[in-house]
């Protein structure tokens, strides 16, 4: 019998454990108890990990501890998920705490491996400064060709498309020769996106001076050459991969070939009774923050239903949105997957979908959905937006319409970021930080990120509006 409140137990650190738990304090309150199960206290915003090596950003890190205990609606336990005993209902952890549960969500991500031997693999923060200093040795001549590769096409490919665009970026401004190859198996570039997303990628990478080989799926570094499957090569001085990522295989619980759980579309774990997942740990083939946060969704009004709350649990339908960073204005995509592969109708038990998201696939430079956040969580997005990080923001996020008109110059939209970072600026120095903050929002939606010493400011000013009540 189900305990009143409902113990709920969150495994993980991460986007759709984050998610998990902000959607569940909003939707069944003090219906439950919640314990996070997590090895880090501190949430990295990963997505923004790719300007970190070019200067053009810095990723924000968040307590986990002050979400966890914000309006106390959990407790944490800092250690990770070891293996789970679905007929107990029990979660042990790696020192062996066994923590009783009524729902547990299985949130603790996936494993990046090295995709391409002889390659640079990026998964974050931590490859920054191998990162770095290729792209140095780039613009200092000797490295005189970089290319950039996604290793398998159900991959989300935005991070490889920002690499190769903020490398070409850095040489424009160093005023190098270097060449710079962006090789993907992807038939069209980001054609998940769909006919839009491919158009607008296409002439930012003829702008940018970077080479797209399409159709290609990397083999192996041999020889300063991408090998690529099937023959033909692209040489390349340098190779930088994306991971692939493999399932955690945690012990208790099914999972295929690869360690993914395998869920339905409201994030049950199959053949067991209240155990779920979301995020990265399931088999849906397409590993994303806002869709791990569209999962989590999901399995937060799933529980919040089996607790009397009146309303009817939607299924997982993804949508996709990407803020991809360009070295200038920033791209927004939202569509529909164009592609799914097949094991993702094994994966999913979902509606059809349709090739095109309401309104057809859309790229634009003006943010489609508000807050203009790159991970588009549904309450973790207006939570990390707000000035107060203790509550969660007025609305949750929602999806914008373009304006029409013709987009920015790059003196126009550069013009337009020198304004709104001087005018919050101008209000910090007065002492209206809140104000100060939400001309930081308004750059972040211009830029896609902020650039480092205005990351650092609004920590110190999100700090000061604490202060001041």
């Amino acid at each position: 019998m189900t305990r009143t409140p409902m113990q709920v137990v969150i495994a993980g650190g991460g986007v759709a454990a984050i998610e998990s738990l902000l959607a569940l304090g909003e939707l069944a309150g003090n219906r439950t108890e919640i314990t996070l199960i997590s090895p880090q206290r501190e949430f990295v915003y990963r997505p923004v990990t790719v300007a970190e090596a070019f200067g053009r950003g810095e990723a924000p890190v968040y307590d986990l501890g002050e979400i966890v205990r914000r309006d106390g609606i959990g407790r944490p336990v800092w250690d990770g998920l070891e293996s789970v005993q679905p007929a107990e209902r029990v979660a042990v952890t790696r020192a062996g705490e066994r923590i009783p549960f009524d729902a547990l969500i299985v949130a603790t991500g996936a494993i990046p491996r090295a995709a391409l031997d002889g390659a640079l693999t990026f998964r974050g923060r931590d490859d920054v400064p191998a990162l770095r200093s290729v792209v140095d040795e780039l613009v200092a001549g000797t490295v005189r060709s970089l290319a950039f590769t996604l290793p398998s096409e159900d991959m989300w490919p935005l991070p490889i498309y920002e690499l190769a665009l903020l490398a070409a970026a850095r040489r424009r401004e160093a005023d190098a020769e270097g060449e710079i190859w962006l090789v993907t198996p992807e038939e069209e570039p980001l054609e998940l996106f769909g006919p839009e997303g491919s158009r607008a990628i296409e002439g930012m990478l003829e702008a940018a001076g970077v080479k797209l080989r399409a159709g290609a799926r990397p083999a192996r570094v041999r020889n300063r050459a991408l090998v690529l499957a099937g023959g033909g090569a692209v040489f390349a001085d340098r190779v930088v991969s994306l991971p692939r990522l493999e399932g955690p295989r945690i012990a208790g619980l099914p999972h295929d070939e690869r360690g993914f759980i395998p869920v339905d579309d409201h994030g049950r774990v199959r053949g067991l009774e209240g155990v779920y997942a979301a995020g990265d740990v399931t088999a849906f083939p397409l590993k994303q923050g806002g869709l791990a946060a569209q999962q989590a969704d999901a399995v937060a009004e799933a529980i919040a239903a089996e607790l009397g709350v009146p309303l009817t649990p939607k299924p997982f339908a993804p949508v996709l949105r990407g803020l991809l960073l360009t070295g200038g204005a920033p791209l927004y995509l939202r569509a529909q997957p164009q592609r799914l592969p097949h094991a993702a109708t094994v994966a999913i038990e979902a509606a059809p979908r349709r090739r095109e998201a309401p309104g057809g696939s859309l790229a634009t430079g003006q943010p489609l959905w508000w807050p203009p956040a790159k991970i588009a969580g549904r309450y973790l997005a207006p939570f990390l937006a707000t000035a107060r990080p203790g509550r969660l923001g007025a609305e949750p996020l929602t999806d914008r319409a373009p304006v029409p008109g013709p987009p920015l110059s790059e003196a126009e939209y550069a013009d337009a970021l020198e304004l709104t970072l001087l005018l919050a600026n101008w209000e910090a120095r007065w002492g209206d930080y809140g104000e100060a903050l939400s001309a930081l929002d308004a750059a972040e939606a211009l830029a896609g990120a902020l650039p480092p010493e205005y990351e650092t400011r609004r920590r110190e000013w999100r700090g000061a509006v604490r202060i001041g009540g």
